[in-house]
């Protein structure tokens, strides 16, 4: 409207990090516009499926997540985190390969103490929540193949002793060959504190 006291009111101003206001009139239009122009191409497209979007068309991104509990309160002596995240990250980044799908820690424990919340002072997203993964991908199936990757290490975690546990064994492998103290010939682990003759 050409008259400001006709226009609704703005909400209350969203700024990111740098202090740039992100939910300005003109990107609320935009992206309120291109919804519009969203919701009209997926009409065309049902209506005639030989319809050929515009050249500049990208359909908006859908992201779906799930959330995995982490049953830390029940079982305070086993190490859920360590177990998902594994050694430099690599359980956790193979899962993430192998699924196609983001899988972020978050809650109450995720973050080591003395790491809390972010440099303005700001709580993480999620921090206030039970401990949990949060599982994100671009379709339900790539998702809940996350899903059930996570439950199978929660399971094995719970249900198997922590020194007959295969996954922690072969993490545990994994990290002395990245640090270098794995021995090939016997696949003993080398101790810092031992001598390496026999």
């Amino acid at each position: 409207p050409v008259n400001p006291e006709d226009r609704s009111p703005s909400p209350e101003p969203i700024y990111n990090s740098e202090g740039k206001r992100l939910n300005t009139r003109e990107y609320r239009t935009r992206k309120k516009i291109e919804e519009e122009r969203h919701s009209l191409i997926t009409e065309m497209i049902a209506l005639n499926p030989d319809f050929k979007p515009p050249a500049d068309y990208k359909p908006p991104a859908t992201r779906v997540s799930d959330k995995v509990m982490i049953p830390q309160d029940e079982y305070p002596e086993i190490n859920f985190v360590g177990l998902l995240i594994g050694p430099r990250g690599n359980t956790l980044k193979n899962i993430e390969k192998e699924c196609c799908a983001k899988i972020m820690i978050r809650g109450k424990g995720s973050v080591k103490e003395g790491k809390v919340g972010r440099k303005d002072g700001q709580m993480l997203p999620g921090e206030d929540e039970p401990l949990h993964a949060l599982v994100t991908a671009n379709t339900m199936e790539n998702v809940k193949k996350a899903v059930e990757q996570i439950r199978n290490i929660l399971k094995q975690g719970i249900e198997t002793p922590e020194d007959q546990n295969d996954l922690r064994k072969m993490q545990l492998r994994e990290l002395a060959r990245l640090n270098g103290t794995l021995r090939e010939d016997d696949n003993r682990i080398l101790r810092p504190w031992q001598n390496s003759e026999p």
